[in-house]
């Protein structure tokens, strides 16, 4: 998917250590991004080495960017009744 949106809100970058199903330890890297397109508020996170390389980049709000990434659902509970949309950034560019 690609959009045009402007921003709202940035995230700090983060890092939280997990365990792998082997035993090794990783790091979940991420940096959340809170978007308006026309008069949607979409959530978005770039992950691993995106959100790396983009820790320290300067977003500015009401500005113009072109977003690029892609929908993951997810169902859980008891009797799988609950459902969950996330979008995951792989671009993020300004206009």
């Amino acid at each position: 998917m690609e959009n045009l949106v402007t921003i709202v809100e940035v995230g700090a970058y983060s890092e939280r250590q997990y365990q792998k199903q082997d035993g090794t330890t990783e790091y979940f890297k991420s940096r959340g991004v809170v978007m308006k397109r026309g008069g949607d508020v979409i959530y978005g996170e770039m992950t691993g080495e995106l959100a790396s390389k983009n820790r320290e980049t300067q977003y500015y709000q009401n500005q113009p960017y072109i977003v690029k990434g892609f929908w993951k659902h997810r169902t859980w509970g008891d009797n799988n009744d609950r459902h969950e949309n996330a979008f995951y950034i792989t671009d993020l560019q300004p206009l």
